[in-house]
């Protein structure tokens, strides 16, 4: 809110400036302005000083009201109690990491997690992990955020309704005595290597036989499956490769094994004696990312171009590309 400034008691002296020719004439139209302009009391507060310092006061004496009425929206009160039994070389204040694994979609990422009173805070690869030798992604880096988000799920639902934990489970318990060993009884998840939710869904497959299970993910990942036609998993040794071409893919980004990737291509481009060559890398990709980002040589095409592409960089090193898919095609 603008204020007007009291009166100067002292004479005018010097040079005086307007604004404008309206408030140089004064005239009533500009008069009627100003009161529009700082409505309700603001004529009283420039002609009476003590009427402001009296607004001030009851201003403030309402801002403090108000803050006592938002005691409400502070967070709960939680009480600090000892250890029913003290962890071994536990001390307050002094962290614990904790060596921990976060399932992917076909493995796992080996982590090193730092706590903080039963609180982590902070995640990291397991530098001691053969397989990982401390990198990380932005998936693993995220998901501690997880554990502190306000909107996670925290409460049972029927058909948009929320429900209490008890009857939730009573449902559960209702459709599997009812529900003729399964029959009928489908569940969707998305792909996991969890060891934990494996051995839950043999608990309840050996329960509930006739129970089907679906899995579904919106990309799929498994392109070395498809080629092969046996379930197999590449393993690609980028701190050994001195060329590398990227195809529409994102394997510093999204794609599977991201954080062993990102570490090995950064192998490849140190240098450490003056006769280390960095590698080169070649995306063609649609869609800018992370590794078209990083790239020494990038092509933008349609993602519909990107096989036509590599059809020609597979004529010119000697390689069919693509003539599975023209054998099978009709």
């Amino acid at each position: 809110m603008r204020t007007i400034p009291p009166v100067c008691p002292e004479p005018e002296s010097g040079m005086k400036y307007w604004r404008s020719l309206d408030q140089l004439a004064d005239t009533p139209e500009f008069r009627q302005f100003v009161e529009r302009e700082f409505p309700a009391g603001a004529s009283e507060m420039e002609a009476d000083p003590v009427t402001r310092r009296h607004f001030v006061k009851i201003m403030s004496a309402s801002f403090a009201l108000a803050g006592f009425g938002l005691t409400g929206c502070r967070k709960p009160e939680d009480k600090i109690l000892p250890f029913g039994q003290q962890p071994q070389n536990y001390a307050h204040g002094v962290p614990k990491f904790y060596a921990t694994a976060m399932p992917t979609r076909g493995s796992a990422l080996p982590l090193l997690v730092k706590s903080h009173d039963g609180r982590p805070i902070k995640i990291e690869g397991n530098p001691d992990h053969p397989d990982s030798n401390g990198s990380t992604d932005t998936f693993a880096q995220a998901s501690i955020l997880n554990l502190y988000d306000p909107d996670r799920a925290q409460r049972f639902t029927q058909n948009g309704n929320d429900v209490s934990r008890e009857a939730a489970l009573d449902f559960l318990l209702t459709l599997g005595q009812q529900s003729n060993n399964g029959q009928g009884l489908c569940f969707l998840m998305e792909r996991s290597s969890s060891p934990s939710r494996a051995r839950l869904q043999r608990v309840i497959a050996d329960k509930l036989p006739s129970a089907r299970f679906f899995v579904y993910e919106p990309v799929d990942l498994d392109v070395a499956g498809q080629v092969t036609a046996q379930p197999v998993r590449p393993y690609y040794k980028l701190d050994q490769a001195k060329v590398i071409l990227s195809l529409d893919c994102d394997f510093v980004g999204g794609e599977s094994d991201t954080h062993l990737h990102c570490r090995n291509f950064a192998r490849g481009r140190r240098i450490t004696k003056p006769e280390d060559n960095m590698n080169r890398l070649y995306a063609v990709e649609g869609v800018m990312s992370l590794t078209g980002t990083n790239a020494d040589h990038r092509l933008r095409v349609p993602t519909s171009v990107v096989q036509s592409v590599a059809s020609g960089i597979g004529g010119v090193l000697g390689v069919q590309v693509g003539a599975a898919q023209r054998d099978a095609s009709p």
